[in-house]
């Protein structure tokens, strides 16, 4: 009986306990408006190989949390102006969702936060995302480096960079088949 009243006061309390769910700071829309204002980009899923997975965390020097990708591409004629990539990931114990877009030459447009489960004091102020702009995939893009880093956000700072680093990858060698 005690056994039994035990369980169903376990089960009880999983029950009411809060469910975790991500803040969503940005739709997949909206971003994609912001990211591509005048053209509406055509959405791919890309399932990697274990050769691509392998040679795009060589390059990121990143784990990639999954093997199927979300791509967008844009495009104005028959000519690409820009490419995202979304990376969705755990920064400390909650995941966070990432869009980072490319110019057609790999350099990274903007990234930016889609979904963010962790505490908002967590995720660095809106202005410090701009700062990666421009940026290839190369040594200085690290925290510390060419990336500034942030007091309070340490982790999210780095699972940001990496994200970015891994979406950059992504573009350079499976979607341009480019060198990164």
């Amino acid at each position: 009986m005690v056994r039994a009243t035990m369980t169903a006061l376990g089960v009880a309390i999983v029950a009411a306990a809060p469910i975790a769910r991500a803040e969503v700071i940005l739709t997949e829309e909206a971003a994609l408006k912001r990211a591509f204002p005048d053209t509406a980009p055509t959405r791919r899923t890309l399932y990697l190989t274990a050769a691509q997975v392998a040679a795009v965390e060589k390059a990121a020097r990143s784990k990639l949390p999954s093997a199927v990708i979300t791509v967008f591409e844009a495009r104005s004629g028959d000519a690409v102006t820009g490419r995202g990539v979304l990376d969705t990931h755990v920064v400390r114990t909650m995941p966070e969702t990432v869009l980072s877009v490319m110019e057609p030459d790999g350099r990274l447009r903007m990234a930016l936060v889609l979904q963010f489960g962790e505490p908002p004091d967590y995720l660095p102020r809106a202005g410090w995302l701009s700062t990666m702009a421009g940026k290839r995939l190369d040594d200085d893009l690290w925290p510390g480096r060419g990336v500034r880093r942030v007091t309070g956000s340490t982790l999210t700072v780095q699972a940001l960079t990496e994200a970015v680093r891994r979406c950059l990858a992504i573009d350079a060698l499976v979607l341009r088949g480019a060198a990164p």
